[in-house]
């Protein structure tokens, strides 16, 4: 079950980092985009993890929450609070935690020692300001702390950004290094790297077309995406496939937004036949009242079903 609390782990993929929950999409609308976009035009505070640089996007004050209902008893929550722009630049402080539900503790032989339960908690604070004109830099730190019975462990990760938007053009393009740091404390004798992720990406609509796309190449510092299931090494072009992640975004008249994505490396990962199936796809929509945005999302997991996720943002 833990296993399927992150979007780029699954039982084919031959990752070894740790603190997977921490690569998820935040929120309803970027997932519904294919997920992790770093240069997406419309980004804000609410997705800060992916890009620290969305932060300075906004002047307002605002607060956003999103929830993931897993398979199982697993679920996931974000919460982030952004404060006023001022002269120096934007603050905002973020909590995302995953409950993994109650497990059975059994020994080698089976015998039941009673029930666990297994959580991963990542606290945030971000800092964000305008570089120039069209330019926003930001940075954020995490604090980590997992549970898994009585097996525990800590660490500390940084990430930083920078996104240039032209909202005239309909472009934006953005590149971001997240993840970097180190366990504080170990599960057992020897420490486990954390999910680095080196990402870019690009946002545009193109004049006279109705939909917005944004393109990201997904951790581009781990080139070779081999699975278990490879029969051989993947091409270049295959790699390249691998890395990216696809979305569309058609605006309804300002208060309805409609989004699909696709994750080609998710879909190979989960794909239950050699026929293409919806693995790795995402639809979503969005709904604009006044100050408040919802919205929601659903992802396919081929035959393991689908995750639905629920994101609220307002204005305070």
């Amino acid at each position: 079950m833990i296993l399927l609390a992150t979007e780029n782990t699954a039982g084919q993929s031959n990752s070894s980092s740790i603190y997977r929950f921490l690569e998820i999409t935040p929120t309803a609308g970027v997932s519904a985009l294919g997920g992790s976009h770093v240069g997406y035009l419309h980004g804000n505070f609410s997705v800060m993890h992916l890009n620290p640089a969305y932060l300075g996007l906004e002047n307002e004050m605002a607060v956003s929450g999103s929830y993931i209902n897993f398979l199982g008893e697993a679920n996931m929550g974000f919460s982030t609070l952004k404060l006023e722009e001022e002269r120096w630049g934007t603050l905002s402080f973020g909590v995302r935690y995953v409950g993994y539900g109650e497990f059975d503790f059994l020994d080698t032989e089976g015998n039941n020692y009673g029930s666990f339960r297994a959580s991963d908690l990542a606290l945030s604070g971000a800092y964000s300001r305008r570089l120039f004109e069209h330019v926003t830099a930001g940075v954020e730190l995490n604090l980590i702390h997992s549970t898994y019975a009585d097996v525990r462990s800590s660490g500390i990760s940084m990430a930083a950004g920078i996104l240039y938007r032209n909202m005239e053009q309909d472009f934006s393009a953005g590149l971001s290094i997240r993840n970097a740091g180190s366990q504080i404390s170990n599960y057992g004798q020897s420490r486990e790297p954390l999910p680095l992720n080196i990402s870019a990406g690009i946002s545009k609509k193109p004049e006279s077309f109705p939909f917005l796309i944004t393109l990201t190449l997904n951790e581009v510092n781990d080139w070779n995406r081999a699975l278990y299931s490879d029969e051989s090494e993947p091409s270049f072009f295959e790699n390249i496939m691998r890395h990216t992640i696809i979305g569309g975004q058609l605006d309804l008249g300002g208060s309805v937004t409609l989004r699909l994505g696709y994750d080609h490396y998710l879909h190979e990962m989960i794909k239950s036949n050699e026929n293409f199936d919806l693995a790795g796809m995402a639809f979503g929509v969005g709904i604009n009242i006044g100050d408040l945005t919802f919205d929601i999302s659903r992802n396919s997991y081929s035959d393991l079903g689908g995750l639905t996720r629920l994101s609220l943002k307002t204005k305070l």
